[in-house]
């Protein structure tokens, strides 16, 4: 039976913290049976007295705690503790004491005895004492003790009770430590930005809104806003950078250690956080740095239609830190996949990206058909004839060979297709990295047509001639424009003497030179004009 009550006390307890808290005028105590109690306050307990033989089994104590509201107005409430009572009263009994203690803070005890006149008619009877005049603190812990009075030793209920914290509805709305104010936002993707209002904030106050990454703590990303108390409008505009799943809005009052709101726009949008590879190709290093606080294994995978296969060693698992794959293949077949807890995404740096560091085709050369690898970097090739043996199985044969490429070559393996039977495939990886695709070539005639040569990049003897032909040309169209400014100039100097040469000596002195003189002085200056003209047009 007593358990029974035990147990409904405590499932009262816990209703109470998830729904509605009890609002009180003032703090008191009451005694039921019309009793009038005499209520005195402690802050020292003496010892505890050996209780008379068979007291034990005559008074049994219970108690319920709960919390209670007390508010002088809007947005000015304080919390008690309510503790509820039970006593089978005995006549060595008076009373009873209501303990409480929390971390940092002194015991203190509230008494309640029972009028003397009384308390015979009281022996074997249930008392119920209830007193709510116990202040506390949001969210602390408060271990709370039931005794008799006097104090009898092993006659005494104690239990910790968790006061609730500002994550209670009643208390967001009512207690100002825990008034954190209501933000809503409207998002513009256009112009990455965030329109938000603030509403139910603590009155009085000023308020701060920011953007920030949200992982153990909520780091700013620089963009913060004060709301004056004077406002009467609380909304502003916010920009950020990226939509990132940890990106928040954070809110509180301008107060003393005032607890803070966020909101995230974005806690979905995971498929932001995987845009962040990036590939070096001098060091051939593949990265990864998490934006956001996110526990993710990062593994490479070779893709082969939707399923994206793990390549042996290649999976790390961070939160925060940087993830490096040194020396890796950039083909398009290798991927990053990223596995959470609840979800897998892979992508692929290096499809479609119309880069193809080498490449393997087929050619015809004296009506028999040839490997040809072709490559813009330094690579070197492990290349066999493997059968298949399943969907992605091949098995490989022991006549593989070796093969180093050169830059921007073409290369002929030792390899023939004789040697190659049914469901034959050409099996071809990177063996100078660390990290690299096994690529399998089944379909021959899908590398290059038959009769055909395949488009290989261009070689270094290409460049060469290249280096030599540019100058050449160069050199060839200066001369000729060259050739064309000189002619003007001598086209320019026959029409002057021809139309001007008569009237200029005409005008020269009787006592000066005759006629061809005179026509020879023309043309010898204009001549001489011309070519300083032209000479200058060349020197230009």
């Amino acid at each position: 039976m007593r358990s029974a009550v035990l147990w409904l006390l405590s499932l009262y307890s816990c209703l109470s913290h998830g729904y509605r808290i009890e609002t009180i005028q003032r703090c008191g105590s009451h005694c039921n049976q019309g009793l009038r109690c005499k209520t005195k306050s402690d802050l020292y307990f003496p010892q505890c007295k050996k209780p008379p033989k068979g007291l034990q089994d005559n008074v049994s104590l219970d108690m319920s705690v709960s919390t209670v509201m007390k508010c002088e107005g809007p947005q000015q409430c304080s919390l008690f503790l309510q503790v509820r009572s039970t006593l089978l009263m005995n006549e060595h009994v008076k009373g009873v004491s209501i303990c409480t203690v929390a971390a940092g803070m002194m015991e203190r005890c509230r008494t309640h005895a029972f009028p003397k006149a009384v308390q015979k008619h009281l022996s074997t009877q249930q008392v119920q004492v209830q007193d709510n005049c116990f202040e506390v603190a949001v969210g602390q812990n408060v271990h709370v003790t039931l005794k008799t009075s006097p104090d009898f030793c092993h006659l005494s209920v104690s239990k910790t009770y968790n006061v609730p914290g500002c994550n209670h509805a009643d208390l967001q709305n009512n207690i100002p430590e825990c008034i954190v104010g209501k933000i809503t936002y409207q998002l513009d993707t256009e112009r990455r930005a965030l329109s938000v209002s603030v509403t139910n904030m603590l009155e009085n106050t000023d308020y701060n809104l920011r953007l920030c990454h949200k992982g153990y703590f909520c780091r700013g990303t620089g963009t913060y806003v004060l709301l004056k108390k004077e406002d009467p409008i609380k909304n502003v505009t916010l920009q950020y950078a990226r939509p990132l799943p940890c990106l928040c809005i954070e809110g509180w009052s301008s107060v003393f250690d005032a607890p803070r709101v966020q909101v995230c726009p974005f806690k979905n949008n995971m498929e932001e956080l995987w845009s962040g590879v990036a590939f070096d190709s001098v060091e051939q290093m593949l990265s990864w740095e998490p934006a956001c606080q996110t526990d993710v294994d990062v593994t490479l995978c070779q893709r082969n239609g939707e399923v994206c296969e793990n390549l042996p060693k290649a999976t790390q698992s961070v939160s925060k830190t940087k993830v490096l794959f040194s020396t890796v293949d950039p083909h398009p077949q290798l991927c990053m996949k990223f596995t959470t807890k609840t979800a897998t995404w892979i992508k692929c740096p290096f499809a479609g990206s119309g880069f193809t560091a080498w490449d393997i085709g087929v050619a015809m050369e004296n009506g028999k058909t040839q490997l040809v690898v072709t490559s813009k970097i330094r690579p070197t090739l492990l290349i066999s004839f493997c059968h298949m043996t399943g969907p992605s199985a091949c098995e490989e044969n022991k006549d593989a060979i070796t093969l180093n490429v050169e830059k921007y070559q073409s290369v002929v393996p030792n390899l023939t297709f004789s040697m190659c039977g049914q469901n034959c495939c050409i099996q071809v990886k990177r063996v100078d990295v660390k990290y690299a695709a096994t690529i399998l070539h089944c379909d021959f005639k899908s590398l290059a047509p038959t009769g055909e040569a395949p488009a290989f990049a261009p070689t270094s003897s290409h460049w060469e001639t290249v280096w030599i032909v540019a100058p050449a040309v160069g050199l060839l169209t200066a001369l000729l424009v060259v050739l064309f400014v000189v002619g003007i100039a001598l086209t320019t100097i026959i029409l002057y003497l021809r139309l001007c040469g008569g009237t200029l000596c005409s005008n020269v002195g009787a006592g000066q030179l005759n006629a061809a003189q005179c026509s020879a002085s023309v043309y010898s200056s204009v001549l001489d004009r011309a070519i300083n003209n032209s000479t200058y047009g060349m020197v230009l």
